[in-house]
């Protein structure tokens, strides 16, 4: 008898879900080269993709390990901070960063992901080749990272300024700056190790907030940087670090954190002239007190800033590009003769606006960095004048009648400055030397002076070029020198043949008993060490009086001469 039952196929509910799961997996595979699921605690149930080509591991190898220590150390604080951040809702959108890999780091790797509450919590993240990473953006010129493993200042400003100019006119996004004002106090209640934890700890928390994980820096121990879009949550990441710093607390404090945001709509032009800008705002927020400040006060100040740093910067390199500037002589004399020795080039720019004076202009290339440029220029400059040596009415710049009475004649020195910014350079350093190299017989004629020298990080590596500029025969000074374990610390790691003893300090002295015990101490210990000693700010015969008391060999300031564009206003110089 024939059947009139209809035989229908077996659903397979488990193979579709499979199915499906496999399906989803390859469209995810469309975007990303390895595929990690995380559980609650961050670790792995589940890999796929090129882990066996990046990281030397198969899958299945992967299970059960912390992600975040498959990740490289410098990156740990941050993906750690952004799965934190990523239980809140937020997606990581978007982090560079780079795992251990089978022969080593991995190339960059861009991390996008979120957390799914309704499936247990876990993690779904994914990664994909083709990132650059802040080594593809960091200045050449300073040193690349700081104790939080975010890049320093200037350092921060060209990889800021070159990701910009990348990101173009899809470049929506902001740059908050952030004061931590008690975490130097902070620090010092922690030993060596918990601070550093704590510095990388608040690095992982900037950077999760960041763009690609690398737009975040150090500008210096207390304040701190990041470029982020418009919708980054900044309430969230305040909240981050109050609680990073009140963990690692021993006194469970914590500090405050102050922030001010800038839009960067006036920074998307020229990669250099934007890392100059920023230069100039990092500089200016850091020296701020945020205490006078409200936080909207702050961030209209640096919004202003960053339209005027721009044509600031645009007039000083149509200085440069014009020489337009002059140099004044002051005379440092010795105190024996009262002859002078040799004279300080000084700059004076002829256009200034009104109520900028030469200092504020110095000042302003320091904090863009635009003063390695200055500093070349003033050096050839004076070379230029020291080899006209011998041509009498030779007039020199925007100033009167400068030059040299005649090889047979008094034989005039002169020192130019060169900022701590500068000298730590490697590339203005080169330039230096070849300049050098195109002006003999002139090495006894030129001194110079490190100015600035608390902008030096790497002493040893800026010894290194005082002691190929001695080699070379220039005496070189260090400009600025006072009290404080710093100054000792300069005056003991930079071999250097003159010291000059900042005006402020010397004028302080005369005031009280421990500031001329001070000096009289500063002075021995370099008289002791074969170093010759300036003092500046030399206006009266007291202070006269006192600085050849210590043994103080030369001195400088408004007693022997007001800066003059004429070098002959002043006495000839006395017999080396």
């Amino acid at each position: 008898m024939a059947s009139n039952i209809t035989e229908r196929p077996v659903h397979d509910a488990l193979g579709e879900l499979r199915q499906d799961r496999d399906r989803f997996v390859a469209l995810a595979f469309s975007s990303a080269d390895m595929l990690f699921e995380l559980d609650r605690e961050q670790r792995v149930v589940f890999a796929a993709g090129a882990t066996g080509a990046l990281l030397g591991a198969e899958s299945k190898d992967l299970v059960g390990r912390d992600f975040a220590d498959i990740a490289t150390s410098l990156d740990r604080p941050m993906i750690h901070e952004a799965l934190a951040v990523a239980t809140t809702g937020a997606r990581i959108n978007g982090l560079v960063c780079r795992l251990e890999g089978q022969f080593g780091k991995t190339p960059p790797l861009m991390l996008l992901g979120h957390q799914v509450p309704d499936l247990d919590g876990h993690y779904y993240l994914g990664l994909r080749l083709g990132a650059k990473d802040m080594g593809a953006f960091a200045s050449k010129d300073s040193p690349t990272l700081g104790a939080s493993g975010l890049p320093t200042g200037a350092s921060f400003a060209a990889l800021a300024g070159e990701k910009l100019a990348e990101l173009g006119d899809d470049g929506d996004c902001k740059l908050t700056l952030l004061n931590l004002g008690e975490i130097d106090a902070l620090r010092s209640r922690l030993d060596v190790e918990n601070g550093k934890e704590l510095s990388v700890a608040i690095g992982g928390a900037l950077r999760a907030s960041a763009i690609g994980g690398e737009l975040a820096g150090e500008i210096d121990s207390e304040n701190y940087g990041i470029i982020h879009h418009p919708d980054a949550d900044l309430a969230e990441l305040t909240q981050r670090i109050e609680i990073l710093t009140r963990n690692a607390d021993p006194e469970k404090r914590g500090v405050g954190v102050v922030l001010a945001t800038i839009a960067l709509d006036a920074l998307d032009g020229d990669p250099g002239q934007s890392s100059k800008a920023l230069n100039y705002i990092f500089s200016q927020f850091a020296d701020a007190d945020p205490n006078e400040f409200s936080i909207d006060t702050l961030a209209q100040g640096l919004s202003e800033m960053a339209h005027d740093a721009e044509s600031r910067i645009t007039q000083f390199q149509q200085i440069l590009r014009d020489s337009d500037f002059a140099i004044a002589f002051q005379p440092v004399v010795d105190l024996v003769t009262l002859k002078p020795h040799h004279f300080e080039a000084l700059a004076r720019f002829p256009h200034l606006p009104e109520g900028v004076s030469p200092y504020d202009t110095i000042t302003f290339a320091e904090q863009t960095g635009m003063i390695r440029e200055f500093d070349l220029a003033m050096c050839r400059r004076v070379l230029e004048w020291l080899a006209a040596e011998g041509s009498k009415g030779h007039r020199y710049g925007m100033g009167g009648r400068v030059g040299a009475a005649g090889r047979q004649g008094p034989h005039y020195k002169v020192a130019v400055n060169i900022s701590g910014t500068s000298i730590a350079s490697k590339p203005f350093v080169m330039e230096l030397h070849k300049l050098l190299e195109q002006y003999v017989g002139l090495p006894d004629s030129l001194i110079f002076e490190i100015t600035e020298s608390a902008k030096i990080r790497d002493l040893e590596k800026v010894n290194a070029t005082v002691q190929s500029l001695r080699r070379a025969g220039h005496k070189v000074c260090l400009d600025d020198f006072g009290a404080g374990a710093a100054a000792f610390q300069y005056l003991r790691d930079l071999e250097v043949d003159v010291v000059k003893i900042d005006g402020a300090y010397v004028k302080g002295a005369l005031k009280t008993e421990k500031g001329m015990a001070f000096l009289r101490a500063m002075a021995g210990l370099c008289n002791d060490l074969g170093i010759t000693t300036i003092a500046e700010m030399v206006e009266d015969q007291e202070s006269l009086n006192f600085i050849r008391s210590c043994k103080v060999g030369y001195g400088q300031g408004y007693l022997f001469g007001r800066p003059s564009f004429d070098i002959f206003s002043f006495d000839a110089p006395g017999p080396s």
